[in-house]
């Protein structure tokens, strides 16, 4: 289930045209995403990003399909918003508030977060850790961002300078974690029986490898190794930024593949949250 959370948190990071001079910013876009594993539908997701000059907001909501809702009825949404830092290179984000929130297995699961310089504060957190996993100690959160920050980080990287070369260290109120992306060319894909994008994209590498938060009960050496996957990112349409248009992330059981499905200017229509349901 981490691996397709964490895929499904990729998928909004829209930027702009690879190649092209960074802009101050510009209007929300989203787009749509299925998930696959063995051929078979196991997730859908919904996104969007909108980056200002000074402020960007990225939202993404996933929720089990097919076989897997069969075993796992879950849904998702996380919300992230915070300021471009003036000055640096390629336009550096800082997260300022951060909110994940679901239902999986009957069970609501939230945690919210604030930034405060570098050192984030935990608000919210259900279940509380104790309850399951170890503690991330104050200093290895410092430092850090969430993980929808990093990704639009990289993300925006990779449109303003055609490379996806990078590292974050990412914290999401439960889990901490390290993450490197490298630069693989530019690939051509084909056309996918389940539909999605075809023709020449940026083909980058990713890294997972988590440091601490984990499972109390879990086999440590296994939870700590490093997961992979590739990201392709080209422009879906004319006049549409730089998105992901495809994902293959490694997982425990295999590889999951993601496919872009629709992308279009606009802002996503999110699902509302446990907390504000009355």
């Amino acid at each position: 289930m981490r691996t397709i959370a964490l895929a499904a948190l990729a998928l909004p990071l829209a930027a702009q045209p690879a190649g092209a001079a960074p802009r101050p910013g510009h209007g929300p876009v989203q787009a749509s995403y299925a998930a696959y594993w063995s051929g078979l539908s196991i997730a859908t997701m919904e996104a969007s990003l909108e980056l200002g000059a000074e402020v960007y907001r990225v939202s993404a909501s996933m929720r089990t399909a097919g076989l897997l809702a069969v075993f796992v009825r879950g849904e998702q949404v996380v919300t992230v918003e915070g300021r471009v830092l003036p000055g640096a290179a390629p336009l550096a984000l800082q997260p300022q508030r951060f909110l994940t929130e679901g239902r999986w297995r009957n069970t609501l699961r939230r945690v919210s977060m604030v930034w405060s310089g570098q050192q984030p504060e935990i608000l919210a957190l259900q279940p509380a850790n104790q309850e399951e996993r170890e503690p991330v100690p104050p200093e290895l959160q410092h430092g850090t961002v969430d993980t929808l920050t990093a990704l639009a980080a990289l993300v925006r990287l990779a449109a303003s300078e055609n490379r996806c070369d990078g590292a974050a260290r990412v914290f999401d109120g439960r889990r901490r974690s390290d993450f490197t992306a490298v630069t693989e060319g530019i690939e051509t894909l084909e056309a996918n029986r389940s539909g999605g994008f075809a023709g020449p994209a940026l083909r980058c590498r990713f890294e997972g490898r988590q440091i601490a938060g984990f499972w109390k009960e879990q086999d440590r050496a296994e939870a700590a190794k490093p997961r992979g996957g590739t990201a392709w990112l080209a422009s879906p349409a004319p006049g549409l930024p730089v998105i992901p248009v495809r994902i293959e992330a490694e997982s425990a059981w295999g590889t999951v593949h993601v496919l872009m499905t629709r992308a279009a200017i606009g802002v996503v229509d999110l699902p509302r949250q446990q907390s504000d349901r009355r």
